[in-house]
């Protein structure tokens, strides 16, 4: 049976917050937790991947209801993290250089953006480009499943990229629309794991 002594010391900003806030930041259920945040992010990237990508490429309705879709899932995500919030549970500790990781991860992506951008411009395929955003978007949440201890960031981060893998690989081969479908679908993959992993956690009291 471990004492008090042996577990981890609480974060001194956490100490400083009142006695209910801290109870509701340790089971999950706070509103500024850390993952809500995340996941407020990741909705945002997944609506800019439905509303930016498909005119002129894919046809109506079709392109309307993707984008509906996209907006539906959206409103989800936020209701259930922020207006009827689900209770997380604690949050596991980071790794020791997990914004060094952060960081990694993002300049890694915006490198590998630019750097695919111009191969595909000089393959005159520049309408690969969505598809190949997203692979770069997805592969960057995978190192933070590793820096923040959260498994779901795996699942979003495989799932996304491996949309975008097959929404370039079809570009490639077929020409438009692939591409931006490509990138449509997995802004809408991205919001669809985002609204499961808020779904599935148990909804907050009081």
């Amino acid at each position: 049976m471990s004492s008090a002594a042996d577990r981890t010391p609480e974060p001194a900003w956490l100490q400083r917050l009142p006695e209910p806030q801290r109870r509701r930041m340790r089971e999950g259920s706070h509103h500024a937790d850390p993952r809500r945040v995340g996941a407020s992010i990741a909705i945002g990237g997944g609506l800019v991947f439905a509303c930016s990508y498909g005119d002129g490429a894919v046809a109506e309705p079709w392109l309307s209801v993707l984008r509906i879709a996209a907006v539906a899932l959206a409103a989800l995500c936020v209701w259930r993290l922020f207006f009827a919030p689900a209770a997380l549970g604690a949050p596991a500790t980071p790794h020791r250089f997990a914004w060094l990781l952060y960081l990694g991860s993002v300049a890694a992506m915006l490198a590998g953006i630019a750097a695919g951008r111009a191969l595909l411009a000089g393959m005159d395929a520049e309408h690969a480009a969505g598809s190949w955003i997203a692979v770069c978007v997805g592969a960057h949440f995978v190192p933070f499943a590793w820096a923040f201890r959260e498994r779901m960031l795996a699942r979003l981060g495989l799932f996304v990229a491996g949309l975008g893998v097959v929404g370039v690989a079809l570009a490639l081969t077929l020409g438009e629309p692939w591409g931006e479908l490509g990138a449509i679908v997995a802004g809408l993959a991205q919001l669809g794991t985002i609204s499961a992993w808020a779904m599935g956690a148990r909804r907050a009291r009081g």
